[in-house]
């Protein structure tokens, strides 16, 4: 390993690794400016954890157990959809009882745009969902 690490180079390494941050990061504006995702943890190093809300979770009522139910189903239905669409992938966590869409940037070659196409993806599906 070490060997390997020597011959990449600890610079090259290293800029890769903060570039993947800095695209979860990224990620992390872009939903945090929007009105149809929800950040639901910060982003620490490549990984992200975020939801969609349709516009009828929007607002306090989104708090109620019921409401929380049909919008841990919501978004579980959208991971299954994006993961079929084949785009994207992202998989999932429970963060206090809340269904999210998790992702981990670990590829050099991702992108912003790689991000924005993700968002997209899954803007482009979830009115499918109903």
């Amino acid at each position: 390993v070490w060997t390997n690490l020597k011959r990449a180079g600890i610079n090259a390494l290293s800029d890769a690794i903060e570039h993947n941050n800095a695209c979860a990061r990224y990620l992390e504006k872009l939903v945090t400016e929007s009105d149809d995702l929800e950040l639901l943890t910060p982003v620490e190093l490549s990984i992200f954890c975020f939801r969609y809300l349709p516009k009828d979770f929007r607002g306090a009522a989104r708090r109620d157990d019921t409401v929380k139910a049909s919008l841990n189903d919501f978004n579980e239905r959208l991971l299954l959809a994006l993961q079929r669409a084949g785009s994207s992938y992202l998989s999932n966590a429970m963060i206090d009882g809340q269904f999210a869409l998790r992702g981990c940037v670990l590829n050099f070659r991702t992108t912003e745009r790689d991000m924005e196409i993700l968002l997209d993806d899954l803007r482009r599906l979830a009115p499918t969902l109903g």
